[in-house]
């Protein structure tokens, strides 16, 4: 027979049902007819399916299992994550928004107020930390620039490119060849 297929161990007729994942559904479901299958169940023209959840929305965009649409700009899709913009400058920042500099900073997927936190500090394990860049400068973490023991050194990995590393300056120096941190000698002299 044509259109005759199997659906799992069940028969049907392509031109009248839907097999979806090896459920057998009508396509005719309330005078609009089914096109195409959401997970087990069967997906209107006027629906949409987001990650396996049917919305009785046409043509909406996805962001997880929720549905939004981006031309309307009051709301981002964040790491799978629908958001509500606050303001037209609003971006992403991991799974929220931030207002894109103006008085926040994002760093490492968290928002911080730009009056205390102002710069972010990648570390060489890609964490990301934030510090206040008046008082602190970035070295494999946030360094305090009048710091008397801590101190940055930039050593050079096999690969030949640098990683900055802290070391503490009263017991520790920083020299050439700068593939290790050395400790001092005998008369704290490096």
């Amino acid at each position: 027979m044509i259109g005759v297929v199997c659906c799992g161990s069940h028969v049907y007729n392509t031109s009248r049902q839907l097999c979806c994942e090896e459920n057998v559904h009508n396509r005719d479901g309330g005078g609009v007819m089914a096109h195409s299958c959401c997970g087990t169940k069967p997906l209107r023209l006027d629906q949409t399916c987001c990650g396996g959840v049917i919305h009785s929305i046409i043509g909406g965009d996805c962001c997880g299992t929720d549905v939004y649409f981006q031309k309307d700009a009051t709301a981002l899709c964040c790491d799978q994550t629908l958001s509500l913009k606050t303001t037209p400058d609003d971006v992403c920042c991991g799974n929220s928004t931030f207002d894109g500099g103006i008085s926040q900073m994002c760093c490492g997927s968290s928002v911080f107020n730009s009056t205390e936190l102002n710069s972010c500090c990648t570390l060489n394990n890609g964490t990301a930390r934030p510090y206040h860049s008046s008082s602190h400068v970035c070295c494999d973490g946030p360094l305090e620039k009048s710091s008397n023991v801590r101190a940055c050194c930039y050593l050079r990995n096999e690969d030949g490119k640098f990683r900055d590393t802290q070391y503490d300056k009263t017991k520790q120096c920083c020299k050439y060849p700068y593939d290790k941190i050395y400790s001092m000698g005998r008369n704290k002299t490096c």
